[in-house]
């Protein structure tokens, strides 16, 4: 009965309803995305962290961790980097873009430190400098059907796959395409030139001294340790949740407020057809919850809205940024449902005991 009498509520009013769910749908949209940025970002540091651990990360001056590939760095100050105490290894990598293909490019002997210790050649061999050879991860061979021996043209140029990686689980390494540093830089015209280093220090101690010395003697790089990575992302998340429970505030009070007078209009429209139900039979406790779930159908109704934009925003704002920074989890998605019945059930109290205490006497005599 209650299902039926909410129904037939909302196909008597649909542009209110519809109206009323907007407002809803607006916040919860904004909420989840802003969300979003805090769980993608926390979620590719630590899916880089796991790659890059102990490691001390050089870039150009200004470039922030994110946009890395747009980082360009002297390759003559690798020698100078290598010559800093607790150094025990320095990888040179430039990340290009050719006929659409991301490629990574690290000097033969060096590979390990980007790809991580454990990450080895699954089938074939690594690759050697100057015989336009290339390595791929499992992912990518799998989407394009290559295999060991298969031919890719870049550029004009041949490039012989002569090594695929094992499988990582790590979405990046799996979908790769790595050459020597030498051979993509003279296929992208950007001699002496890298993106960043990849610097391993002798000790783990080392890291914090490296990543100083670095930081005050060089004006045109700067390093970053795994930790002082972790602390930057953790500091920007909180300003995102900080930022996300504003937003959360904003958009209850608007939204219950919308919802709230939408649903004493309504009580007062339908003050007769409560007198009926409470004449026939219903309990205050019955019309309560009626009215209640009324208010939450119309909160969760338009949350589960937002909550679809919000997947197609977050795809559209990655595309652009050409990296998973923004990621609507599971976890939000719960959330955001749970904080849309919230608003409901607040917003519909008062207008659901106004409901509950009507006489069904003076309630039928309304016109």
């Amino acid at each position: 009965m209650m299902w039926e009498a909410m129904l037939r509520e909302f196909g008597r009013h649909k542009l209110r309803t519809v109206l009323t769910m907007l407002g809803v749908m607006i916040g919860i949209f904004l909420v989840t995305s802003v969300s979003s940025f805090s769980e993608g970002i926390t979620y590719f540091v630590n899916d880089q962290i796991a790659i890059t651990s102990g490691l001390v990360t050089v870039v150009e001056k200004g470039v922030f961790g994110f946009m890395i590939q747009q980082s360009e760095i002297d390759e003559d100050l690798v020698e100078e980097v290598e010559s800093i105490s607790g150094v025990e290894n320095v990888a040179a990598i430039l990340f290009e873009t050719v006929d659409g293909v991301s490629i990574t490019g690290t000097p033969p002997g060096t590979e390990n430190i980007i790809r991580g210790v454990t990450i080895e050649v699954g089938e074939g061999r690594d690759y050697e400098e100057g015989q336009k050879e290339l390595i791929i991860g499992t992912g990518y061979a799998e989407k394009n059907d290559y295999s060991v021996g298969d031919v890719i043209k870049l550029d004009e140029k041949e490039y012989e796959i002569v090594g695929i990686l094992e499988e990582t689980g790590d979405s990046g390494m799996d979908n790769s395409v790595n050459m020597p540093l030498k051979d993509l830089q003279e296929l992208t015209d950007n001699e002496g030139k890298i993106s960043i280093m990849m610097i391993q220090p002798s000790t783990p101690a080392d890291a914090d001294f490296i990543e100083q010395a670095i930081n005050d003697d060089f004006d045109d790089i700067q390093a970053a340790s795994d930790k002082s990575i972790m602390n930057s992302v953790s500091e920007m998340t909180s300003q995102l949740n900080l930022m996300t429970f504003a937003l959360g505030s904003i958009a209850a009070l608007i939204s219950g407020i919308v919802i709230m007078n939408v649903m004493i209009i309504s009580v007062r429209e339908r003050r007769r057809d409560i007198g009926t139900m409470k004449a026939i039979g219903a309990t205050n406790k019955q019309v309560l919850l009626a009215i209640l779930l009324e208010a939450v159908t119309i909160s969760v109704g338009g949350a589960i809205v937002g909550i679809i934009l919000s997947f197609g925003g977050t795809s559209y704002i990655n595309m652009i940024l050409m990296q998973p920074l923004a990621l609507v989890t599971p976890r939000l998605v719960i959330q955001g449902i749970l904080f849309a019945a919230f608003i409901g059930i607040v917003s519909g109290i008062l207008p659901a005991r106004q409901a509950a205490k009507l006489s069904p006497i003076e309630a039928l005599r309304y016109e």
